[in-house]
């Protein structure tokens, strides 16, 4: 039974415009943005695996074999629940790098253009043959329905639809690292129906043709033959071949590379591809044996790789024909449309790029989107020559086998970029030219020229000795090669990163770049001004600066690596390492002060990933780096142009400048005070600097500072190292203030034992006059002269109290206070002694504000502010005591129309022996007694300068004491009475 060409021509193009559906809807955000980012969708996309080849050859490797045909799957479940040993660490080099293809890896690993070269060319070789597999299957496919029209117009009409698909789709962006979500929608989505089909076709052979398990027990029973087909073992060690083949094209081919890294945006999706790619290709393989065994019973297995579509012919249901037909296409379509555009970004770094010059224009982006297109075409017209010479000369499954030994060449070089630091540019080149050349020489060639449709038995049995021999040889001379002549810097150091899982560790490079114009002149020779002016802005953006900034070296540092990184997607990474051409840092010993930042940076990022050796240091180094964080004095490292490398967190704490804002900036970048500070110091030759003052948020601070130089290392630099001596320093100023104090109690006991004598003698002669005489006058003055004796032996003993500060007279009698009138004896006081001042003073203090104290001592506050008061005052000034009664307390201020005082000495007023009059004028002890007395009266005492902002003079000084209850009331209750100061 046929199937017209028109309508095979129909669903074909018609399954094929639902591929452009959903790959366009995927691409105008149409779709649920959570299905489509989801691990699941990305996993079936990885089903592309299952070719053409698994599609259709494993039913002739099942005939032929038996349940060797299960390898392929075997060695594909293999290479992905081993994700996290090889396929995870790929995907992070690839991801950090921006590395598109193997060709990108091999040639950032043995850091080599030619690498990248040779890996690309032979990687085309080897997957042509296994593209032609893809459109042989499709042809034959439909000239199993229909012969009417010929071959190779089936082939051209699929290889036109396929480039179309993969240009529209693969190639919409210049960058090759971008994601091309559309496509990988529509892969995921053949891989669904590539299963469906099977597994639609396995179950009417199974329940239907072969009657389900009894009817499927009783026709093995009467055909045990065939059982025994099924079942026969391998011969010799074939089968560990072909485990390994399959294991390693899993990893290396194309169009898996390009789906398990290029396109995947997470490590989450790989890690959910252990499980469910080999639940998938379970499926995949459990569907074989009904259908060819249901073929075998309807005597459809003249062609055992296509038994699956003539299943459909010989029960005369054209359905299933067509399901079956759907899922080849799938198959055929999903492998062709990603392996020619990866193989294009493979072309284009590696191939094009070094041989052709740029465009120095806003060109550029177009002109490198048009050349991947071309590249595509050119790789499907390739793919189709090969069509064209081995057109139905091999058996899908043989010319399978050949393409994936071919494969097989690859793995080597991609364990030792894994797991062998020691492995060299020269080592991986001999091996890998030499096991291509056993390959080609031992059975691609032969196959070629022998003729011959059909291979034999002893043939097959002389490829699998022939690929164990061409990997052996590979290995060889990969080790040999490596020992003879070892890894350069550049490989050790790309290679390092390779095996610490992309610890990015960036080339070394002039740290002298100061501005992001350096790197705009530096790609404007090759990018064209536009193009190069983008490519920084965009960097720039990526990393949070700005066009107009100074750069920092980390700053410098960052840019550098975004740029390679996007430049690497866009160009290659061998192209973008030479637009950027780093300079190579001094001997490999020294110390890369320019690097250690953002290496401890990515470091933190890594550990989980670091084990053995490289582990412990790890743990050494954080060991380290915690105790100088954590230490409780501020440690800075500088290099030899005084630039920070390290900041500990109590240096962030005294200075508030955080570590992301001090490394890489010069300490006299630091804001001020620390920049003169830290600068001075580490210019002078001194290696420790006494407790210096610094003004930090209005209080005074002292910080002792230490250095010591590294001249062990290359780039001389040196250690600061910033010690809080505040607290050291207060309680040093606290007991040279007793030991004064106690000097000035000592002279005050003598001055009051010296003093009270004669003070005593004048009392007594003052009230003699009473005695002596009656003039009111003089009896007055006698009264005036013993009421000041009092107050000279008050003064005296305040003087004590004071140098014992802490120490209350136990003998001080508190009472009822006047506020006005002890503040109006205090200025008759004063006019005594300023007789021919020409100051008003206004006594505004109500009459019944009273407070508890020693009315002495409080008329002492009053005589010793005014006393200032009158000191500060111009002529003609006025002087006003006002008072304001709360519920508890009573503010009293004494404001005047001075000069004020300054900022500076504010806080220093109330010290003892601070004074700002002139020398002999002053002592400096008034405003400490003041001070002393209030707070002895539990209350508080504060100056505000200038009183008068407007015209910024004046000094006020406000007083807050405890109010006592109405006066009145007390003295009916005979408690207290109010008293002024006795005279």
């Amino acid at each position: 039974m046929s199937l017209d060409i028109s309508t095979l021509l129909l669903i074909s193009i018609s399954y094929l415009m639902c591929l452009f559906a959903i790959a366009y809807l995927t691409e105008q955000n149409l779709l649920p943005q959570k299905l489509i980012q989801h691990p699941l969708l990305h996993t079936l996309a990885l089903g592309v695996y299952a070719s053409a080849w698994t599609f259709y050859g494993a039913f002739g490797v099942a005939a032929e074999f038996g349940y060797t045909y299960l390898l392929s799957y075997l060695g594909a479940t293999a290479a992905f629940i081993l994700s996290p040993l090889i396929l995870i660490p790929i995907l992070r080099i690839t991801h950090s790098y921006q590395l598109s293809s193997l060709a990108d890896l091999f040639a950032f690993r043995f850091r080599s253009g030619g690498v990248g070269t040779l890996t690309t060319l032979l990687m085309l070789i080897a997957t042509l043959p296994l593209l032609a597999i893809q459109i042989q299957a499709v042809t034959d496919s439909v000239h199993m329905f229909n012969d009417s029209v010929s071959a190779n117009r089936i082939a051209i009409i699929f290889c036109a639809i396929i480039s179309l698909f993969a240009i529209l789709f693969g190639a919409r962006h210049p960058s090759l690292r971008s994601k091309h979500r559309g496509l990988m929608v529509a892969i995921a989505l053949e891989s669904l129906v590539k299963l469906i089909a099977l597994l639609t076709v396995a179950f009417y052979a199974y329940f239907v043709v072969l009657g389900g398990p009894s009817g499927l027990s009783e026709w093995l029973a009467l055909n045990p033959d065939t059982l025994q087909s099924m079942q026969q073992q391998p011969k010799s060690s074939s089968w560990r071949t072909l485990l390994i083949t399959f294991f390693a094209a899993t990893l290396v081919m194309p169009h898996m590379f390009y789906l398990a890294f290029s396109e995947n945006a997470s490590e989450r999706s790989l890690y959910t591809a252990t499980w469910l790619l080999p639940l998938f290709l379970m499926l995949l393989a459990l569907t074989v044996p009904p259908i060819l065994w249901a073929g075998i019973k309807l005597n459809v297995v003249q062609s055992p790789e296509y038994v699956v579509l003539m299943l459909g012919q010989a029960v005369g249901l054209n359905w299933l024909s067509v399901i079956a037909f759907i899922g080849g296409l799938s198959a055929a379509s999903g492998v062709l449309i990603v392996a020619t555009v990866a193989l294009s970004s493979m072309l284009q770094n590696h191939i094009v790029l070094p041989l052709v010059r740029i465009p120095d224009s806003m060109r550029l982006y177009t002109w490198l989107l048009w050349l991947r297109r071309l590249i595509i075409i050119m790789v499907m017209l390739g793919a189709y020559l090969v069509y064209s010479i081995i057109a139905n000369r091999f058996q899908l499954s043989h010319l399978g086998i050949i393409a994936f030994i071919a494969f097989l060449q690859f793995l080597p070089g991609l364990l030792v970029t894994l797991y062998w630091q020691g492995a060299s540019r020269f080592g991986f080149l001999l091996g890998l030219c030499s096991g291509v050349l056993s390959w080609f020489a031992s059975m691609l060639l032969p196959a070629l020229l022998g003729g011959q449709p059909v291979i034999d038995q002893q043939m097959l049995e002389s490829w699998y000795l022939y690929a164990i021999l061409s990997l052996t040889l590979n290995v060889a001379l990969v080790v040999i090669g490596s020992l003879l002549l070892p890894p350069d810097a550049d490989e050790s150091e790309a290679a390092a990163a390779c095996i610490l899982n992309t610890l990015h560790r960036p080339p070394g490079f002039s740290q002298d770049i100061e501005s992001a114009d350096e790197f705009y002149h530096r790609l404007s020779p090759r990018l064209g001004a536009q193009s190069a002016r983008r490519e920084v802005n965009r960097a720039l953006q990526e990393i949070a600066l700005t066009p107009t900034m100074q750069l920092r070296p980390l700053d410098a540092l960052r840019l550098r690596n975004q740029l390679e990184n996007n430049l690497s997607g866009l160009l290659g990474p061998v192209e973008a390492a030479a637009l950027l051409r780093p300079t190579p840092l001094g001997g490999r010993g020294g110390f890369r002060a320019r690097e250690i930042h953002l290496l401890e940076e990515q470091l933190e990022n890594y550990n989980e990933r670091l084990s053995g050796l490289a582990a412990e240091l790890d743990q050494i180094r954080r060991y380290h780096r915690i105790t100088l964080q954590r230490l409780p004095i501020g440690v800075c490292t500088l290099d030899a142009k005084q630039r920070i490398l390290f900041w500990n967190r109590e240096l962030e704490r005294h200075t508030g400048v955080s570590p992301d804002e001090a490394i890489g900036a010069r300490l006299t970048q630091l804001p001020e005070p620390w920049s003169s500070l830290l600068g001075d110091f580490a210019d002078l030759p001194d290696l420790h600097q006494a407790a210096s003052s610094l003004q930090l948020k209005g209080m005074t601070r002292w910080f002792s500072l230490h250095k010591a130089r590294l001249d062990e290392v290359s780039d001389n630099g040196m250690i600061l190292l910033v010690e809080d001596d505040t607290e050291h320093q207060i309680i040093s100023n606290r007991l040279s203030h007793s030991e004064r104090l106690a000097s000035i109690g000592r002279f005050a006991a003598g001055v009051a034992h010296e003093i009270g004598n004669p003070v005593t003698g004048i009392a007594c002669l003052a009230q003699n006059l009473k005695l002596e005489t009656d003039e009111p006058d003089i009896l007055e003055t006698g009264d005036q002269i013993v009421a000041q004796t009092h107050r000279i032996s008050r003064i005296v003993q305040s003087l004590v109290r004071f140098a014992h500060t802490g120490q209350h007279d136990s003998a001080q009698h508190h009472e009822a206070v006047s506020l006005h009138d002890c503040a109006q004896e205090a200025i008759e006081l004063i006019r005594l002694n300023h007789r021919n001042a020409d100051l008003e003073i206004s006594n505004e203090i109500a009459p019944d504000a009273c407070t508890s104290g020693d009315p002495q001592q409080l008329q002492q506050v009053f005589v010793n502010l005014l006393n200032n008061a009158y000191d500060a005052s111009p002529e003609g000034g006025r002087i006003i005591l006002a008072c304001e009664e709360n519920i508890n307390s009573i503010c009293i201020t004494i404001t005047d129309e001075g000069s004020g005082i300054s900022e500076e000495h504010l806080h220093r007023l109330f010290e003892p022996f601070f004074t700002t009059k002139e020398p002999g004028k002053g002592t400096g002890l008034g405003l400490a007694l003041v001070y002393n007395i209030i707070t002895e009266h539990y209350g508080s005492i504060e100056l505000i300068s200038p009183a008068n902002k407007k015209q910024n003079k004046g000094t006020q000084v406000v007083i807050t004491l405890p109010r006592l209850p109405d006066a009145d009331t007390l003295s009916k209750d005979g408690d207290i009475t109010v008293t002024g100061p006795s005279l």
